[in-house]
C-alpha cells in the first residue's frame, strides 16, 4: 500500500512518452515549471490540451450511463485528438480485474469507476490518485468544473474516504460518476382508484412505511388480483438496498448504520428489530418469488403493470417513462422512500471515477474526468442517460421535462444514508443479505440477527479492522 506521502508524489509528477520507455517529470504544479512542458492547448480554449496519440481507457460496468459517457468523450477525442476507449462489462468483474491490473503493475486502466462500496481497496490499496492536487493545478484544471455544484453530502460519499485507515480522510479520491439514488415508483391511477388521494383527489404517495402498510391493504381490497408492492429482495445486494432506508428510518445511525466506527455491527439492535418487523408485514403484498427479484425483474414486473408501488434506485427508472418499454408511462409518479420513527431518509448508491495511480497519461486522464464530470456537458450527459448528481442539471428544464424524478434526487438528500466502503464490505454486505433473507424465510428474528451480527464481527476482525475495539462478539 502507498503511503500518503507516495501518493502526493505520484500526484505531482507529470509522465510522458520518450519512444518506447516512460519518463517521469516532476512538475511543481505551483509554477516551477512552465506550461511548455505541457502539450499546447486546444485552440479556443484555456484550459483544454492537445493529446494527440495519446489513447486513454476507462473503465466501467454496462448500463445506460456508461453508454452517455461513451457519447459524451467523443466530444473529448474530436477536441483534443485522443483515442478514447469506454470498455463497459459485468460490474461483477471489475473489482478483481482492476486489483489484479494494479497488483501486476499493469497500467492498463487510465480512469477506474467503481461503486463507493468498494473505495477502501481502491483507496487503501494505493490504486487511485488524491484528485485534490490536480484540481489545483491551473494548467490543466477547468476552471468551469464548479465542485460546488455538487452536493456536499454527494462529495463525502463518492469522493471522501474517511476510514481509519485511509492515507488522507480529507483527499478526493474521485468525483461521481453514476448518481444513484433509491426511490419509490406508483400507479397514480391505481391509487386514485383506491381512494389514496390528497384533498385535491390526487395519487398520495405514503410518508411512512406504517403507511404504506395501510395502502397496500387498501390496494388489495381493491385489486384482489394483483400483489401491490414489489421491492428488490434478492441476496445480497438488493436486499442490504431495500433495508438501508428502512434501518436508517427506525433509528440506526446515519450515514452508515451497520456498523460503528470500529465496524462494531449495530444493525441487530432495536432499529434493525424495527426494521425488519416493518418489511416482514410488507412481503404479505409481494410477489410469492419476490425473495428471487433483483433490481431488472422488479423493474420489469412494474413497467408491465403487475404493481402499484415499487422501490428502485433512479438508474432503472428511465424504462418506465419509455411508452414503448413500459405500459404504465403515462401513469407512473415518483417519490422518496417512507419514513419511520427517526425520519425519512434516502439510500445512496451509485458509482464513482478516479484516475489510476499507474496509468501513463494521468494529465489527460485529469482532462478527460473533468470533461465527462465537468459542469459545461452535465445536461448533456443527463439527457444522453446519464445520472448526473448537479444542482444545476436538477434544475435544467429538459433534463426534468425528460425525466421528471430529477428534482427528487437533490430534495431527499435532506436525510440520507449509506452502505459501508471499507475493504470488508463486500463479504460483509453478502452476509448481511443472506441473515436477513433468512429471517424473511421464516428464521427467528432475534436469533438471526444475532448470529449474522457475529459472523459480520468475525468477517471484519479477518480483514484487519477491529469490532472488539467497541465490545464483545455478539
Amino acid at each position: 500500500m502507498r503511503s500518503a506521502q507516495q501518493l502526493q508524489r505520484v500526484a505531482w509528477s507529470m509522465p510522458v512518452r520518450l519512444g518506447p520507455a516512460l519518463a517521469v517529470i516532476g512538475i511543481a504544479f505551483a509554477g516551477a515549471a512552465g506550461a511548455a512542458e505541457l502539450p499546447p492547448l486546444v485552440e479556443g480554449s484555456d484550459w483544454l490540451r492537445q493529446w494527440d496519440g495519446v489513447t486513454l481507457t476507462l473503465s466501467s460496468h454496462t448500463g445506460p450511463t456508461t453508454d452517455a459517457v461513451a457519447e459524451i468523450a467523443q466530444g473529448f477525442a474530436a477536441a483534443t485528438g485522443a483515442e478514447v476507449e469506454v470498455i463497459d462489462e459485468s460490474w461483477t468483474d471489475l473489482l478483481s480485474k482492476h486489483l489484479a491490473d494494479a497488483a501486476a503493475g499493469g497500467g492498463t486502466y487510465d480512469i477506474l469507476t467503481w461503486p463507493y462500496i468498494w473505495s477502501g481497496h481502491y483507496v487503501e490499496g494505493g490504486v487511485v490518485e488524491d484528485l485534490n492536487p490536480w484540481f489545483a493545478n491551473g494548467d490543466l484544471a477547468d476552471p468551469n468544473f464548479d465542485i460546488d455544484d455538487i452536493p456536499e453530502a454527494i462529495i463525502e460519499v463518492y469522493g471522501r474516504y474517511r476510514g481509519s485507515s485511509s492515507p488522507n480522510p480529507d483527499g478526493l479520491w474521485s468525483v461521481p460518476y453514476k448518481f444513484d439514488v433509491y426511490l419509490a415508483q406508483y400507479r397514480t391511477d391505481l391509487f386514485e382508484q383506491a381512494g389514496i388521494v390528497d384533498e385535491n383527489g390526487n395519487a398520495k404517495p405514503p410518508e411512512t412505511w406504517a403507511e404504506l402498510l395501510d395502502n397496500a391493504a387498501t390496494l388489495k381490497e381493491a385489486f384482489p388480483d394483483m400483489q401491490p408492492l414489489v421491492f428488490p429482495l434478492a441476496v445480497d445486494d438488493p436486499m442490504v438496498a431495500t433495508f438501508l432506508p428502512m434501518l436508517a428510518a427506525y433509528g440506526g445511525a446515519i450515514p452508515i448504520p451497520w456498523y460503528d466506527a470500529n465496524t462494531y455491527p449495530e444493525f441487530q439492535n432495536k432499529p434493525g428489530q424495527d426494521a425488519l418487523a416493518a418489511l416482514q408485514e410488507l412481503t404479505a403484498y409481494m410477489p410469492a418469488d419476490v425473495l428471487d427479484m433483483d433490481y431488472d425483474r422488479v423493474n420489469a414486473h412494474m413497467a408491465q403493470g403487475l404493481a402499484a408501488y415499487a422501490l428502485n434506485w433512479n438508474a432503472y427508472l428511465p424504462v418506465l417513462l419509455d411508452p414503448d418499454a413500459s405500459t404504465i408511462a403515462n401513469v407512473v409518479a415518483f417519490d422518496g422512500t417512507p419514513g419511520g420513527p427517526a425520519g425519512r431518509f434516502s439510500g445512496l448508491g451509485g458509482w464513482q471515477m478516479g484516475v489510476s495511480s499507474q496509468s501513463e497519461n494521468r494529465e489527460a486522464a485529469f482532462q478527460l474526468l473533468q470533461w465527462i464530470a465537468g459542469r459545461d456537458r452535465a445536461v448533456d450527459l443527463a439527457l444522453a442517460g446519464g445520472s448526473v448528481a448537479r444542482f444545476s442539471v436538477a434544475e435544467d428544464a429538459a433534463v426534468i421535462e425528460a425525466f421528471p424524478y430529477y428534482p427528487l434526487l437533490l430534495d431527499v438528500l435532506e436525510g440520507y444514508a449509506a452502505r459501508g466502503m471499507d475493504r470488508s464490505w463486500a463479504e460483509l454486505q453478502r452476509t448481511i443479505g443472506v441473515g436477513l433473507s433468512q429471517i424473511l424465510l421464516g428464521e427467528d428474528m432475534n436469533e438471526g440477527l444475532i448470529e449474522t451480527a457475529g459472523q459480520v464481527f468475525d468477517q471484519a476482525q479477518r480483514a484487519g479492522y477491529t469490532p472488539e475495539a467497541t465490545g464483545e462478539r455478539p
